[in-house]
């Protein structure tokens, strides 16, 4: 959506491919130790950005869907870019933390594919439905479209 305030308080459906879609990741009942960072790193989304939850996630294979809420409801412009992030700036933050540390272990690997898909949820019933593809995803990994 070309004009549309990705820092608006919303909740937003997102998915992050590996790059070239390689599996880094493990599946969610038995991560790798890249899984493990990027599982780690979802963890401090709320401590960087207070205002930022992750309310649903999944660690697949070669790539992560998630829900992201984001409640500005800080007027604070001088503090804006941790105050008020945009979705961009909450998943190029979080891309850049497991990046970093997985370059810690192994700096060839190319972890990201450089954007990621966004939906915005529009409603319960929305939002219901995409809950319930997170948690199938891994039963239905087999007929997913990265594998």
């Amino acid at each position: 959506m070309h004009d549309f305030d990705y820092a608006s308080p919303n909740y937003y459906y997102v998915t992050l491919c590996t790059h070239e879609k390689k599996y880094l990741f493990g599946m969610t009942d038995h991560l790798t130790q890249y899984g493990k960072v990027a599982d780690l790193c979802f963890g401090m989304v709320n401590e960087v950005f207070p205002n930022v939850t992750i309310d649903k996630y999944v660690i697949m294979p070669n790539h992560i869907h998630a829900i992201v809420v984001i409640e500005n409801e800080q007027a604070d412009r001088t503090a804006r870019m941790y105050a008020c992030p945009t979705l961009g700036t909450v998943i190029g933050n979080y891309k850049a933390a497991v990046s970093r540390k997985i370059h810690a272990v192994d700096p060839s690997i190319q972890v990201w594919q450089t954007r990621f898909y966004d939906h915005v949820i529009r409603d319960q019933k929305d939002y219901e439905n995409i809950w319930t593809y997170i948690d199938e995803n891994p039963v239905k990994w087999e007929s997913d479209d990265y594998y």
